[in-house]
């Protein structure tokens, strides 16, 4: 697990000389700005939890992202400076892509979302 103290140093800018690089396929999407990210190179694939009926279990697939999500990832390349996103995909795949994802809710069985609503501390 990812500890908190860790997570305050992506909010510190980098020492003289050094990058930050982040490797991930959702952080794109955030709202969390961080202000020094000006590069973002997009692979165009996101990891979703969903529910296999066929097996009766639960995967982790990777999957094409969305248009929206494209869009997304794009602007947080230029939310506090001018940056560019460099797509690891071609313009006929993005044209090819849904507009917007599957809502969880639709990819999951109601009891394992009804478990993790519960399952916060109020």
């Amino acid at each position: 697990m990812y500890a908190a103290i860790e997570q305050e140093q992506d909010f510190m800018p980098p020492s003289l000389g050094c990058r930050k690089i982040f490797l991930s396929t959702n952080i794109a999407e955030t709202a969390v700005t961080l202000d020094d990210i000006v590069y973002v190179i997009d692979i165009g694939l996101v990891k979703e939890k969903s529910y296999d009926p066929y097996h009766n279990v639960f995967t982790l697939q990777s999957s094409w992202i969305s248009k929206a999500s494209a869009k997304q990832r794009e602007g947080c390349a230029s939310r506090c400076h001018l940056g560019i996103c460099y797509r690891l995909y071609s313009k006929v795949q993005v044209a090819s892509l849904p507009d917007f994802q599957v809502p969880e809710i639709k990819r999951m069985l109601i009891e394992e979302l009804c478990l993790q609503v519960f399952s916060f501390p109020n």
